[in-house]
């Protein structure tokens, strides 16, 4: 018979958790842009179902560095994943949750938030662990970005 573990709540974290993995987060980093370069296919495709699809795996890669620098590794059983969070980071990530219409111009505002979150964290996930910024990956994606999606914005910065 397998052991019970208890089910966290909303604001407790499972408790199967392990120190963060700095290769993991190497690999999250330059997996971020490249995913990020598929959403835009799809959203330019007008394909919905995979463009949420593909932004639901983004998000997953943001709350990757989100726990790292909080020293966790993000649990594949994600239950109680909001007690690994802060509150404002709660709040950041929420914000990327809701798309207004099932359209592109949904889509590419989810993305652009998930880059401001992202470019918060990396830089000091890259000081933090001593990683190496994917700065080539990033360039062809945004050059691939500008191209796909006329609405994609020349620049994206964070107040």
């Amino acid at each position: 018979m397998q052991p019970m573990r208890s089910t966290p709540t909303s604001d407790q974290p499972a408790a199967d958790l392990h120190p963060v993995n700095p290769a993991r987060i190497q690999a999250t980093l330059t997996e971020f842009w490249t995913e990020l370069a598929a959403a835009a296919v799809q959203i330019a495709a007008q394909d919905h179902l995979a463009a949420h699809a593909r932004l639901t795996r983004l998000r997953t890669l943001v709350l990757v560095c989100m726990v790292g620098l909080n020293g966790v590794d993000l649990p594949e059983n994600l239950d109680g994943i909001a007690g690994l969070l802060g509150p404002s980071q709660r709040a950041a990530i929420q914000k990327t949750l809701a798309a207004p219409k099932v359209a592109g111009s949904a889509w590419v505002g989810q993305a652009v938030a998930l880059v401001v979150i992202y470019r918060w964290y990396a830089p000091q996930l890259v000081e933090k662990f001593d990683l190496a910024y994917p700065h080539q990956v990033e360039a062809q994606t945004l050059a691939a970005l500008h191209d796909l999606l006329p609405n994609w914005p020349q620049t994206i910065t964070s107040a």
